[in-house]
């Protein structure tokens, strides 16, 4: 795989839904022809294991499904995937030139933003792989994201937080409309498990728009558990179930096999059982709280050491309180790619939990080390409070050099 550079700054310069609309022209693309029988995931947690379990279960059906999602762990490579496979270089080198060809047509390549660009080369790959099925997760929000012009008949809403409010609004309330937004009227709005006290205002804010809101429950899943870790999951892999039963007829069996053929690292991911070694992305106070009883369960009375960090534009003394208080030992570090100082880590840890040993590492490979001497062999670590933390500690950890992983 080759290192991708995004030639745009992750965002563009203003609203995008009239420039990504003029660039798709060009390419000769209706990106609302996905509509019809494709999905798209919005919300502030677990969108990525919902739309990867929604594809493998729509693969069932044996028709093509596309499905892009963001960020990526190791390659850019893989947000484009098209019946479980990663895009090629030799494909994303040749959609990319399209795109970027067409930007310049447009006039738009002044204006684009990196993952307006990447969504274009997501929807240019899938329209010439003939997909049947496309599953998109949304970047950031919905009313004003480039999913919002798929005009997807169905629309899954899997979670709420406060995050990027500067972007989003200051209230949950405010954060669901924007997303809810990404609904056409006259489509349906399937809504977790995790959103039911807000449920009232989606609905009626979906109503004044054309658009049926439906609250779907984890326990009716029924066919099988979750197929990823952790009891969060469990209303993720209802809402895919329910999002690709909309979409397609899925028996029991298809059901199984589609659950069972999902795969999506990072997300309570084991690395290592002796000492037991897992790694979560999730980046909000809420979506690491609902990990950390999923690595409870995984760990039980194991004596555990958190590796802690955390984005320097996120909620830091959220996040790290909502880990710092069941840990004796806590390892504080900067990521590569945005990590807030370790010192700033360690600071809120130690409001958080007065009495736990603090120490601070120079890099995620030396947070490993200390980490593990501390656990022993029959010990735990959980990496947790960032998603690029969770990528660089997993390439540290299989022998990757973690200058190689590049985001923006």
């Amino acid at each position: 795989m080759r290192l991708w550079r995004v030639p745009y700054p992750k965002f563009g310069r203003g609203p995008g839904l009239e420039r990504i609309a003029a660039v798709a022209t060009v390419l000769g693309l209706d990106i609302s022809a996905f509509g019809a029988k494709g999905a798209v995931i919005v919300g502030s947690n677990g969108k990525g294991s919902t739309a990867a379990m929604t594809a493998a279960l729509l693969q069932q059906t044996g028709a093509s499904v596309g499905l892009f999602t963001s960020p990526h762990l190791f390659n850019l490579n893989e947000r484009f995937r098209v019946d479980g496979e990663d895009i090629s270089d030799e494909a994303l080198q040749h959609h990319w030139d399209r795109v970027a060809a067409a930007a310049e047509i447009a006039g738009k390549t002044a204006e684009l933003g990196g993952f307006e660009f990447l969504f274009l080369v997501a929807a240019d790959w899938f329209n010439a792989r003939g997909c049947v099925h496309t599953v998109w997760e949304a970047g950031i929000g919905g009313r004003l994201d480039p999913v919002k012009l798929i005009g997807a008949r169905r629309v899954a809403l899997t979670a709420l937080d406060l995050e990027h409010t500067e972007l989003l609004g200051d209230s949950l309330e405010e954060i669901a409309r924007g997303k809810a937004d990404a609904a056409p009227p006259g489509a349906t709005l399937l809504v977790g498990e995790s959103c039911a006290d807000l449920f009232h205002e989606i609905d009626q804010h979906c109503a004044k728009r054309g658009v049926r809101a439906v609250l779907v429950r984890s326990a009716p899943l029924g066919e099988t558990e979750a197929p990823l870790l952790g009891a969060h999951q469990r209303s993720n892999a209802a809402l895919a179930l329910a999002l690709a039963r909309d979409i397609a007829p899925l028996d029991a069996a298809a059901v199984r096999a589609g659950f069972a053929a999902t795969r999506w690292p990072g997300r309570l991911e084991v690395l290592n059982r002796d000492p037991l070694v897992v790694i979560d992305v999730g980046h909000t106070p809420a979506g690491v709280a609902a990990a950390l009883e999923g690595f409870r369960s995984i760990a039980g009375d194991r004596r555990s050491v958190l590796i802690c960090g955390v984005s320097r534009d996120k909620d830091a003394a959220g996040i790290v309180g909502a880990l710092a208080a069941t840990f004796s030992t806590i390892v504080c570090v900067a990521a590569r790619h945005k990590g807030a100082p370790a010192a700033h880590i360690a600071a809120h840890a130690s409001a958080a939990n007065p009495t736990a040993e603090l120490v601070l590492a120079e890099s995620v490979g030396e947070a490993r080390r200390l980490a593990l001497a501390r656990a022993g062999e029959a010990g735990a670590i959980y990496v947790a409070g960032g998603f690029f933390l969770a990528a660089e500690f997993r390439a540290v950890h299989l022998g990757r050099d973690p200058a190689t992983l590049l985001f923006f």
